[in-house]
């Protein structure tokens, strides 16, 4: 098996000239593609591969494509930089037997991977995964490039999104739209999607920079301060959208310059699917999510389902039973009609066309949620921490849970992913390592900041405890 070589949350990672080489992604394309055929028929419907704007992530695309024409794959390329979702509703709208993409999705820039895609679209889940590692030892040899198809994906994806939802009414909005894509795929989507029906539109960080400007390419309120900053300067006049480095996970700033947590968007895409648009169906939601959802399950009386967190998890659901929504704690939401798989773009056209239809500003339907189904304050901590003692300490804890933590009495452990301790309050504490990177995250939610802050330090204070006893 490739040395080092292991799937995580969502495709494969590694630190760019260390993990992620050319060797090593020669060796993941040919298992993919083995895999591809035995199970998917690619050598009959063929593949689409796609790529983001990292560094060597065009050359990388190449790569792929060459690798999967050498197994006798017809292949086709993206012919410019394109969001996730845009490659996933292109496989599924061609029928094609899946599809590569080459990004770290919201890794930092040191970072450069690879997204194996069904052919419905959707990531590719863990047995898929798995078998892929174990077709790692097939040797490689050297591949020289090859002249493969080039095709425009995003404009049918921009049509169809335009047949999907009323661009009319969200062109109507009293807002100016302040786009910040981070330098990512998602470039200048909104301007093209939005500027023909009127709304004003514009885009920061639109250009193409593999160091994403020094940020993180992650659409959370640390990231996207120079968003929350313009539309500040527009004094209640404007509304910010945030997305990650593929467009596949979303975050927004309200009219206030508030930023808006993922939990929040996530409840107001399903409230205008709901309510609003008439639709019905179940949910799930990932380990890491608000317990808001839960709340509006039993009040709208629909299932809610709960997962380990990763949108792979989501989508065995999302194929087999009637998922009206899916989504997470990171900003990915899926949604019953499009594809079985997160999009940033169309979530956050959902939620404007939710303001459109009801003539409400962003802040009033956030703020109207929590009075609806009371306070609910969520922040996620993340310590740089190596993933094999990530993994130790939550093996710790889960067998060795404490009693009580700031105070507050522990009356549930539960283990999904990760491990969360539940309080008699109804607040929660997750601890878990990343799937991704080395990484430790922790992630609270309570009904009131000064809490979530207290149990966030309390957690952190546990975790470095346990920690260091692991490297003695």
């Amino acid at each position: 098996m490739g040395k080092g070589i292991r799937f995580g949350t969502d495709g494969w990672r590694g630190i760019i000239a260390e993990d992620f080489t050319f060797s090593n992604l020669q060796m993941v394309a040919k298992a993919s593609a083995l895999y591809m055929v035995r199970h998917w028929e690619a050598r009959r419907r063929g593949v689409i591969i796609g790529y983001d704007t990292r560094f060597l992530s065009p050359e990388g695309a190449a790569l792929v494509a060459a690798t999967f024409a050498r197994e006798g794959v017809p292949v086709s390329l993206s012919s410019s930089f394109v969001p996730t979702p845009v490659l996933s509703f292109s496989i599924r709208a061609q029928g094609k037997g899946g599809g590569i993409m080459i990004t770290a999705s919201h890794n930092p820039y040191i970072f450069n991977g690879l997204k194996i895609k069904t052919p419905l679209g959707g990531s590719a889940p863990p047995e898929t995964t798995k078998e892929v590692e174990s077709l790692l030892e097939c040797p490689v040899s050297s591949i020289q490039p090859v002249e493969v198809p080039k095709e425009d994906l995003i404009s049918p994806y921009l049509l169809r999104i335009g047949d999907m939802l009323d661009l009319r009414g969200i062109g109507g909005l009293p807002y100016k739209l302040v786009s910040d894509p981070i330098h990512g795929a998602v470039g200048d989507l909104f301007r093209r999607l939005l500027s023909p029906y009127g709304l004003q539109v514009e885009v920061i960080a639109g250009k193409r920079d593999p160091l994403f400007g020094g940020r993180d390419p992650e659409p959370i309120e640390r990231n996207i301060q120079p968003l929350v900053r313009r539309v500040r300067a527009f004094n209640g006049g404007a509304i910010g959208i945030a997305n990650d480095g593929d467009g596949d996970r979303l975050g927004m700033v309200d009219e206030q310059g508030r930023f808006v947590s993922s939990h929040s968007l996530f409840a107001l895409v399903l409230e205008h699917l709901y309510r609003n648009r008439g639709m019905r169906g179940e949910i799930v939601k990932t380990f890491s999510t608000t317990s808001m959802i839960d709340k509006m399950g039993e009040d709208l009386g629909l299932t809610v389902h709960e997962t380990p967190i990763g949108f792979k998890h989501i989508l065995p659901l999302m194929t087999e039973r009637d998922i009206l929504v899916g989504g997470e704690e990171s900003g990915g939401i899926g949604v019953k009609g499009h594809i079985p798989e997160r999009d940033g773009i169309y979530s956050a056209l959902l939620i404007m066309e939710k303001m459109a239809w009801e003539g409400r500003g962003l802040a009033f339907m956030v703020d109207a949620l929590q009075r609806r189904y009371g306070p609910h304050i969520y922040m996620r901590r993340d310590l740089p921490f190596p993933q094999e003692r990530g993994r130790a300490v939550v093996e710790h804890i889960v067998r060795h849970p404490p009693e009580s933590v700031n105070r507050k009495r522990v009356v549930d452990v539960k283990a999904i992913d990760g491990v969360k301790l539940v309080f008699a309050e109804g607040d929660w504490l997750l601890l878990r390592a990343s799937g991704t990177e080395p990484i430790f995250r922790l992630y609270c939610e309570s009904s009131s900041l000064r809490e979530v802050v207290e149990l966030l330090d309390h957690g952190e204070g546990l975790v470095r405890k346990i920690g260091s006893r692991r490297d003695r």
